[in-house]
């Protein structure tokens, strides 16, 4: 019997009525995804945010006072799940939501000074810990990584538009 445990999406690593494959390139990159994204995801947790929050708080640093539209599309959170993050946020104090002031219908977000400092002291420990743990490659190894990641990004990036 075939290990598919390691399988992006077994039922489509081969497809039985064509016998179309996933291609190999794709399901790396995949898989690579999913083990960077586990790793950071845990780390975060132990820091008492989920990526999530993290992602938010880190919009809202660069951009306070942002709408609720605007903060999920820049942290590429659908607005169902922006929703709880914030409520979340705002309940351990992190965050505030206020009405906007050019249209009261809509809501700005801000982080409150202790969400700024939480976020602060999470960032340069999860920073730290990726730097770390990027130690283990060499430079040379690095620049092909994200050489390979761009062009992978900008070739989907330009293949959706069409």
């Amino acid at each position: 019997m075939r290990d598919t445990s390691k399988t992006v999406c077994p039922s489509l690593a081969k497809h039985s009525d064509t016998g179309l494959r996933m291609p190999p390139a794709a399901r790396e990159l995949s898989l690579a995804y999913h083990a960077f994204e586990g790793f950071a995801s845990r780390h975060l947790r132990t820091l008492g945010l989920t990526p999530g929050q993290f992602s938010v708080m880190s919009v809202l640093m660069r951009a306070p006072g942002i709408s609720c539209k605007a903060l999920g599309q820049e942290a590429g959170i659908t607005k169902g799940t922006l929703t709880g993050i914030v409520d979340r946020l705002e309940q351990k104090g992190l965050a505030r939501r206020s009405t906007s002031p050019q249209d009261r219908r809509s809501s700005v977000v801000h982080l409150t000074d202790e969400g700024r400092v939480t976020f602060e002291r999470a960032a340069n420990h999860h920073f730290a810990y990726l730097q770390a743990a990027f130690a283990g490659f060499d430079s040379e190894d690095l620049a092909r990584f994200e050489t390979s990641f761009r062009r992978f990004r900008e070739f989907f990036n330009q293949a959706s538009q069409h």
